[in-house]
């Protein structure tokens, strides 16, 4: 990258450089969006990456949740327990 200076661009001008910034950049990282039906591709590569993500998310919180029901349950069984001991009630 130069650092001269550029005097003046019009904004079409300035379109210009960043889209083939930014396209150079995804190309870079193996993105390509040359054509019509490489930007449908990348879509549904998102869009599957979307789905994973929010199925990984919701399997995560019923991890979460049964793990949370299994300690409150261990605490109301000790608390039962520990009452019928206190009052002397049999089992």
């Amino acid at each position: 990258m130069s650092a001269r200076k550029v005097s003046s661009m019009t904004e079409d001008e300035l379109i210009d450089v960043v889209r083939h910034a930014v396209r150079a950049e995804l190309n870079m990282a193996g993105l390509r969006i040359d054509a019509p039906a490489d930007v449908d591709e990348a879509r549904a590569d998102f869009a599957f990456v979307r789905r994973v993500r929010q199925a990984f998310n919701g399997a995560a919180a019923k991890v979460g949740g049964a793990i949370i029901l299994a300690i409150v349950s261990g605490i109301v069984w000790l608390i039962v327990i520990g009452a019928q001991a206190f009052l002397g009630a049999k089992t």
